[in-house]
């Protein structure tokens, strides 16, 4: 199955997407997450994190600044965009 995944970066205000074939959504999320840091190298590392660098980290925000922003399908019914008045 394919998954369209994209990720931002709040800092630059940039976002990445990638299109990555992998069987369940966790399996798709490694994969993309190496294909990411892959094109998009990280900085230097610092010393040690800060206090508040830490806890974003267990937010989910990668200590590169990127953050998992949306994963959908991109094949089948869950890939099309559905209007607000028919989601109900």
């Amino acid at each position: 199955m394919t998954w369209r995944m994209e990720f931002y970066h709040e800092r630059r205000g940039i976002m990445a997407c990638y299109a990555i074939e992998a069987p369940l959504p966790p399996a798709a999320v490694v994969l993309g997450w190496k294909a990411l840091l892959a094109e998009h190298l990280p900085g230097r590392p610092r010393a040690r994190p800060s206090l508040f660098a830490r806890a974003q980290r267990l937010g989910g925000q990668d200590e590169s600044g990127w953050v998992l922003y949306r994963i959908v399908k991109a094949n089948g019914p869950a890939s099309a965009g559905i209007a607000p008045e028919q989601a109900t």
